[in-house]
């Protein structure tokens, strides 16, 4: 049985005239090879919030392109050339074959960031770059993507298997530990991840924390990471309280590994 694809309350209009602004520059660079392309992250997600946002997109071509064709992407896709209404874009494109086969490290095309608020980054190696932010997206993606072109993307992208998701949530706390430990963003990422762990619900980090703080004995972490996002004053954030709370994340996904495994309680 196919997925349901969820549908989607209307994005907004800066959104969705720049969503198809980027499929018109790709359809111009690729003609018939473009497969699909898809609004996923906080806009897929109905999370999006003006001015603190990223856009994140996801395409797929039919056959792996030359070198060439993707820096011809790049540079139409330039802030500097088609300004970004967010704080910036967050673009990858993946061969058909990639997303529907999928092999670890996930084989995309290109990673392209751009923007205002964003280093500017072209990445063309799968083999150089952190794994768990693909892994995680394509996931999100899969269940959660709004299309800009082309069919559902459960049609395009195939299941991942989960103990990929879940070793990505692995890696993804140890990023966020190691590049930003004390930030609200951290706190956030790791209540997102959590909800996934036990529900197998990818939520915006605003409604993750909502289910967080009702299953910790003190919220106040919680709390005041949500404040903090929305620019709140106040001291930082503790760090003995974020390890906890990541702790108790990395456990509740050694719980699903082992009932995955069949070495758990169901």
């Amino acid at each position: 049985m196919k997925p349901t694809q969820e549908t989607h309350r209307p994005i907004a209009p800066e959104v969705a005239r720049y969503g198809a602004e980027v499929v018109n520059r790709l359809r111009t660079l690729l003609g018939g090879e473009l497969v699909g392309a898809y609004l996923i992250g906080s806009v897929a997600l109905e999370g999006y919030e003006p001015g603190r946002s990223d856009i994140d997109i996801i395409a797929v071509c039919a056959h792996p392109l030359e070198t060439r064709t993707k820096q011809a992407i790049a540079e139409a896709l330039d802030h500097r050339v088609l300004p970004c209404p967010a704080r910036g874009l967050e673009f990858v494109l993946y061969a058909k074959d990639a997303v529907a086969s999928p092999s670890r490290p996930l084989r995309f095309e290109m990673n392209f960031n751009t923007g205002a608020g964003m280093n500017h980054w072209l990445g063309l190696n799968p083999e150089e770059e952190a794994t768990h932010w693909f892994v995680i997206d394509l996931d999100i993606a899969r269940g959660h993507g709004v299309p800009l072109v082309g069919p559902p993307p459960n049609e395009v992208l195939a299941p991942l298997p989960r103990a990929w998701v879940l070793d990505a949530i692995r890696d993804s706390l140890t990023w966020h530990s190691r590049a930003e430990p004390v930030s609200p963003n951290n706190v956030l990422n790791a209540s997102r991840a959590w909800r996934h762990v036990e529900e197998g619900v990818w939520s915006t980090k605003a409604a993750a924390a909502t289910w967080a703080r009702e299953r910790l004995s003190d919220p106040s972490l919680i709390d005041a990471a949500v404040a903090k996002r929305h620019g709140a004053p106040g001291p930082a954030l503790d760090p003995e309280a974020v390890r906890a709370l990541h702790h108790q994340v990395l456990a509740a996904v050694e719980r699903a590994v082992q009932r995955m495994d069949g070495s758990g309680p169901a």
